[in-house]
């Protein structure tokens, strides 16, 4: 009858198997660097997100567009407002993956958000959502806002 080998590869075996999974760790790691180096060094399109009816986030910076104010849908202060707001958002959504999205940035408001108009192929995002019935004009002139909207009991 023939002796079963042993179970436990010799130490050297070990050492080779411990050195080649390393190896291809390293590799992986390093593979995935370069292709984040690359995307971003050649200019890969921003992440432009829908926070709102009139907040987008791009990338890591949080936009709000200038010239509207929509309903709140996370704030609401009823249902009504609350459904408004959804609305509003999920057109601003569709309006952002419908062509090139332009932001011209103008300085940042009290909770630090930057304030920019922003375009959809050369058109004014606000003036859109405002045609559409998802915001109303709002204009901050010198820093100086007028009262917002009751969404809970507007009829717009």
């Amino acid at each position: 009858m023939a002796e079963r080998p042993d179970p436990i590869p010799p130490r050297e075996v070990q050492e080779r198997m411990r050195t080649g999974c390393l190896v291809v760790i390293a590799a992986c790691l390093l593979g995935i660097v370069l292709a984040l180096l690359a995307e971003r060094a050649w200019g890969a399109e921003p992440l432009i997100v829908a926070v709102d009816g009139d907040t987008i986030h791009v990338d890591d910076e949080r936009i709000r567009i200038v010239g509207l104010d929509a309903p709140e849908t996370y704030q609401a202060r009823c249902d009504s407002e609350r459904q408004r707001g959804h609305r509003a958002t999920a057109h601003l959504r569709r309006l952002l993956t419908g062509g090139t999205v332009t932001i011209r940035r103008q300085g940042r408001d009290r909770y630090r958000r930057t304030l920019a108009r922003v375009y959809i192929d050369g058109r004014d995002v606000a003036a859109i959502m405002i045609r559409a019935g998802h915001a109303v004009p709002y204009d901050c002139p010198r820093g100086r806002c007028p009262r917002r909207i009751d969404w809970c009991s507007a009829t717009t």
